[in-house]
């Protein structure tokens, strides 16, 4: 599924720029449609304006008018350039830039080749007397505005290029930082998962070693050894259902929780060192308040997972050696709200978007795929929600996860 999302994402960013660039040069063949046909228009009126000077005599002090009105306004800001009939010699010029201290006959050279390459982009207007009397010719060109309109397209299709170009690579970058990152946090969080229970154990083993006369103690110590064994046995079967939809069942938000307080416990001292002797003391409170028989549909392994993953978070935000972790459970309409509140560090408000990124850790410790799974695992399995309620630097952070409530 995954494969089939980013083939469509690179497909709809090929079509994007493929449909962009059809939309723009539809558009600028548009406008230098238009633009032409107005400057064909205006070229008419000029070639008119002639002729009706020639042919009306009596009129032609207000054709005259109507002439230099046309050639002096804005109307024509293209090149034009009226030559005799006979030997099509240039008579009048307008908008040609010619080098004036050329002399005369290189100039009237330079202008006959203006009008060669004019007379290929549009035809010349003849200037009649009567029906069949030529006049003169109106030769004319098109503005520089039409010019650059006609190479935008070239323009168009580079950036649109580039544009694909560097979405393309640059999804590509993305898609393999994003996995990259994935499977090193996946590394961190399975060896965060173990860490607790391994640690544990080699505490344990130290201890049977130390406690072998006492058959009492050993028997303790074993029961505890069987809990992180199955702990571990878990965590096997945690990982094994990514990917795969869990079974939801009715189960006591208030008992899991417990379940999870208790085995910490005994295991905080251990957390951080991995041994019994010479860890510095830490006196953290675990308590868990609000209602005791609110009920929700959860995979309770899964489940488990998220409020481990939130617990450990919290043991590792609060760095003095006292502080406390509480599990507010409170019932509200046909939802179940748990929030998971330390004493700890707090969260910077710049990265408060970015605690849930895959990969994302601002310590050795945590957060490098933890809260990613727990967002996962809460909002994909469960239809849920899981975000930060309240932080603050110095004082601690709430999680809040919303649940649907079952009666």
């Amino acid at each position: 599924m995954k494969s089939y999302g980013s083939a469509n994402i690179k497909i709809a960013l090929l079509v994007t720029g493929v449909v962009i660039i059809i939309a723009t040069l539809i558009y600028t063949q548009v406008l230098v449609s238009d633009i032409l046909e107005r400057e064909r228009e205006v070229a008419n009126l000029y070639a008119k304006a002639i002729e009706f000077i020639a042919t009306d005599e009596s009129q032609s002090g207000e054709y005259n008018f109507v002439l230099s009105t046309v050639v002096s306004s804005n109307s024509i800001n293209f090149p034009i350039v009226v030559t005799d009939a006979k030997s099509k010699e240039p008579t009048f010029t307008k908008n040609l830039f010619i080098d004036s201290t050329l002399p005369k006959q290189e100039q009237v050279a330079q202008i006959k080749e203006l009008i060669s390459e004019m007379d290929e982009i549009n035809s010349p207007i003849k200037v009649t007397y009567g029906d069949s009397v030529v006049l003169s010719y109106v030769h004319y060109g098109q503005s520089n505005l039409v010019s650059r309109l006609q190479t935008l397209p070239i323009i168009q299709f580079m950036v649109a290029g580039i544009f694909i170009f560097l979405g393309y690579f640059g999804f590509n970058y993305i898609k393999r930082t994003e996995q990259s990152n994935i499977w090193v946090g996946l590394s961190k969080e399975t060896a965060h998962q173990l860490g607790t229970p391994l640690s544990s154990l080699m505490g344990w083993n130290e201890l049977m070693k130390t406690g072998a006369s006492n058959p009492q103690k050993v028997t303790e110590l074993a029961e505890e050894m069987s809990n992180d064994i199955d702990r571990l046995s878990k965590i096997a079967t945690r990982f094994s259902k990514i990917g795969s939809k869990p079974d939801l069942k009715s189960e006591n938000v208030h008992d899991i929780i417990e379940k999870v307080v208790r085995y910490f416990e005994v295991r905080i001292p251990r957390i951080h060192t991995g041994t019994f002797e010479g860890h510095p003391k830490r006196k953290i409170d675990l308590v868990i308040k609000g209602s005791l028989s609110a009920t929700a549909l959860v995979n309770r392994e899964l489940f488990e997972w998220v409020i481990e993953n939130l617990t450990k978070n919290a043991l590792d935000a609060i760095e003095n050696s006292a502080g406390s972790i509480t599990f507010d459970i409170e019932e509200k309409g046909s939802h179940v709200f748990i929030d998971v509140t330390d004493t700890g560090k707090g969260i910077d408000l710049r990265f408060k978007k970015d605690i849930f990124r895959p990969g994302y850790s601002t310590k050795v410790r945590g957060w490098g795929l933890g809260l990613s799974l727990s967002k996962r695992i809460i909002e994909t399995y469960h239809k849920g929600k899981l975000n930060i309620k309240d932080s603050e630097p110095g004082k601690g952070t709430t999680f809040r996860i919303r649940l649907d409530k079952t009666v």
